[in-house]
């Protein structure tokens, strides 16, 4: 089981989205984690490195495995500290089935509320492939429609995603993480296409605690994140 712990305090992060609202209520990527298993996230998102008080959400997600194949989860966003953006800006709400010991099968749904005029639905794939006992690379592709997720692209095509996640395991307490995501619109796959690059490391602090920093890089395309981002969290399983 590849299970990362998940944000439990109020943290900073600091880069740049290409949609306001998340393909995934699951900001990493992390495989159902068995039957009774429950984590929360708590943060904070700045959007531009140039705006730190007026475009910064507040962000929330909380998951739960109902059985040992299912997860069920929700991921707030809200814009308190936000300028451009409702208190209550979107809500993403989905699942995961587990598929063998090393895959799922996931779903969201994003709602008509807050920033969200319109409801959209992504539907995915998660596999991880363990190289060895300390090396594995995690791949999830996920497919979006209708405009609550479309309406930045002017309300047409389908929104596709591919992460491509090394990891690397230095020691028990240091995981090194180099996920790079893919993102364009079936409508204009040329000039929506965004290649982000976001390097991190878990440092685990004991007690199921984890502190998470790293940066995310706009690579290549007309969308892609514009300047560079930073990110700090603090995690935790419950």
């Amino acid at each position: 089981m590849y299970c990362r712990s998940t944000l439990i305090a109020t943290v900073l992060l600091l880069g740049v989205s290409v949609h306001a609202q998340p393909l995934s209520y699951d900001p990493y990527y992390v495989l159902p984690g068995g039957s009774g298993h429950a984590s929360v996230d708590l943060g904070v998102q700045t959007l531009d490195l140039n705006g730190l008080i007026d475009a910064t959400n507040v962000l929330a997600m909380a998951k739960f495995s109902a059985s040992d194949p299912i997860e069920i989860g929700a991921h707030f966003t809200f814009g308190f500290i936000n300028e451009n953006a409702a208190n209550f800006s979107s809500l993403v709400i989905g699942g995961k089935y587990k598929l063998g010991n090393s895959g799922a099968a996931i779903a969201n749904l994003v709602l008509p509320a807050g920033d969200i005029k319109d409801p959209g639905l992504s539907l995915g794939i998660m596999q991880s492939l363990g190289i060895n006992d300390s090396f594995r690379i995690n791949a999830q592709m996920q497919i979006a429609a209708l405009k609550g997720y479309t309406a930045k692209d002017g309300g047409k095509g389908l929104v596709a995603e591919m992460l491509f996640e090394p990891v690397k395991s230095i020691s028990k307490n240091l995981t090194i993480y180099a996920p790079l995501y893919i993102r364009s619109n079936s409508q204009d796959s040329g000039d929506l296409l965004a290649i982000n690059l976001h390097p991190n490391i878990d440092l685990s602090l004991g007690d199921g605690m984890v502190l998470n920093t790293g940066v995310s890089l706009g690579l290549a395309g007309k969308a892609k994140a514009q300047q560079l981002g930073l990110f700090l969290f603090v995690l935790r399983d419950m």
